[in-house]
């Protein structure tokens, strides 16, 4: 009975997964919004052009699946997997030399505010507005005090956490789907738009992948199958819930890996399912003391200063930003924040948040929620872009990346990878039938993504966190995992 039960939700799961992508992959296929994100038009025929050559490159894979198989049986895989995290590596190096910003907006708050306390062991004012970025503060600081706190530093730290998260996503797909499967998602992540451009911004969107990656590898066997031992699902609750304290929407990933437990674990063992939010309640309880007593933030100041949960919300509904970042919606918290508790202050951002509601009423909420799909999941570039145009160190080197040739080639280039990829979760219909525990877990975290994202303040570089996923997912589809006995 409750294996049928488990079965007919399973299938409800498919059925949205798959409805969620149609309708991004709808949207796809009529509007780009990566020339929007750097204030630009995109030129005449752009939409189609990148379309066709897109279905061409899907085309090609499809139907010379088998021989690029084939080639690949013809290269030892150590070449194979450090030849391309060599050329990671460069081309990485390259957009660091070429496009390095000077740190500003959240990005210069960490960097800066590491060294200011390095320096001097004062803690920036932003903090206790803002302590969802305390973790990473604090993993800057560390870094800081082992080598140095210079921005050289913390930019090779995280083209260190790009490059471990690629082999990772080799690592992952060679279990799942077997070696070469492996190989291409590495080609592919080498080559994925925002791992190559975000290399200068240290910030938690590149800083989050390896706490998606890392417990994802201790949760399979080597043939792909979900761990079921105690120790394993601790150990990866324990990555997932740091992972969390770095970025709130990473809950997504606790919370599919806490359903992926209660479908597959046997018996009593369902109960594990409650294990990831133990580890998430201790975890965050011992963080929270940590700081606190290290005097890293005063208690009393963040519960009167930081902004609560229902300030993203209201500004998510905010119609002249279609739910991104609005300064005046900061403004207007910072201001009730000073002049309220902090619990009045949620209740007049709820009221403020049914009067948004209320005001564009039935057909003007599925409008904004279209145009916010829109702007969120269409932005090939993942507002990459956008981040190292502002305060760029050499502003000709992005004037002449930007300008109306080399800009629509690269955006191109973002746009059809962008399209290849999702169109590819459209055909995950061949991973169904397997029922693997790592395909209901990736299929439940995009669908987690997808509605967070309608009800959150978003912007496209917050999907970076689950892009690894969306790799994994599509070129285990274009390859197939039935071959994975042949070639695995």
């Amino acid at each position: 009975m409750s294996t049928s039960i488990f079965g007919f939700f399973e299938k409800i799961i498919y059925v949205i997964f798959f409805a969620v992508i149609a309708l991004i992959v709808g949207i796809n296929l009529f509007e780009t919004r990566g020339h929007h994100s750097i204030s630009a038009m995109s030129p005449n025929y752009f939409e189609i052009t990148t379309l066709v050559i897109a279905l061409i490159i899907i085309g090609a894979l499809i139907g010379f699946r088998k021989k690029i198989i084939g080639l690949l049986e013809q290269i030892p895989i150590a070449v194979w997997t450090v030849g391309l995290l060599g050329c990671s590596l460069i081309l990485q190096l390259i957009v660091v030399k070429l496009f390095a910003v000077k740190p500003s907006w959240d990005f210069g708050a960490l960097v800066n505010g590491a060294k200011l306390y390095l320096e001097t062991g004062e803690v920036f004012d932003y903090f206790s507005i803002y302590p969802n970025n305390i973790f990473l503060f604090c993993i800057l600081v560390v870094i800081g005090k082992v080598f140095t706190p210079d921005l050289s530093v913390y930019i090779l730290f995280n083209i260190f956490i790009i490059i471990a998260s690629q082999f990772l996503i080799f690592l992952i797909a060679s279990k799942a789907a077997g070696r070469f499967v492996g190989m291409i998602c590495l080609a592919v992540s080498v080559l994925f738009f925002p791992y190559i451009f975000f290399a200068p911004i240290v910030y938690t969107d590149t800083i989050s992948l390896i706490f998606l990656l890392l417990p994802l590898y201790l949760m399979l066997d080597k043939n792909g199958e979900l761990k079921t031992d105690m120790p394993n699902i601790l150990l990866a609750s324990f990555i997932f819930s740091l992972g969390m304290l770095l970025k709130g929407s990473l809950i997504i990933f606790i919370i599919a890996f806490s359903i992926t437990l209660l479908f597959y674990m046997k018996g009593w063992k369902k109960a594990y399912i409650i294990l990831p939010f133990i580890m998430l309640f201790v975890v965050k309880t011992v963080f929270n003391t940590a700081i606190y007593q290290f005097d890293i933030l005063d208690k009393e100041q963040q519960i009167q200063t930081s902004f609560p949960v229902s300030h993203w919300l209201v500004m998510a509904q905010n119609g002249e930003r279609l739910g991104k970042y609005s300064a005046d919606d900061v403004e207007w918290t910072k201001q009730l924040l000073s002049t309220h508790p902090r619990g009045e202050v949620s209740e007049i951002h709820f009221e403020e948040l049914q009067h948004r509601f209320q005001e564009k009423g039935m057909l003007g909420n599925l409008g904004f929620n279209l145009e916010k799909i829109t702007h969120t999941w269409t932005d090939g570039t993942y507002y990459s872009l956008n981040k190292i145009k502002r305060n760029p160190l050499e502003p000709t080197n992005i004037t002449s990346l930007l300008d109306y040739k080399s800009g629509d080639i690269l955006q191109g280039f973002a746009r059809v990878q962008h399209l290849v990829l999702f169109i590819g979760l459209l055909s995950a219909f061949s991973l169904v039938k397997d029922r693997k525990a790592f395909v209901i877990f990736c299929m439940l975290s995009i669908i987690g993504y997808f509605f967070f994202f309608l009800l959150w303040e978003t912007r496209s570089r917050y999907l970076v966190s689950v892009t690894p996923l969306i790799i994994l997912l599509s070129c285990m589809s274009y390859l197939k995992i039935k071959f994975r006995r042949s070639i695995g």
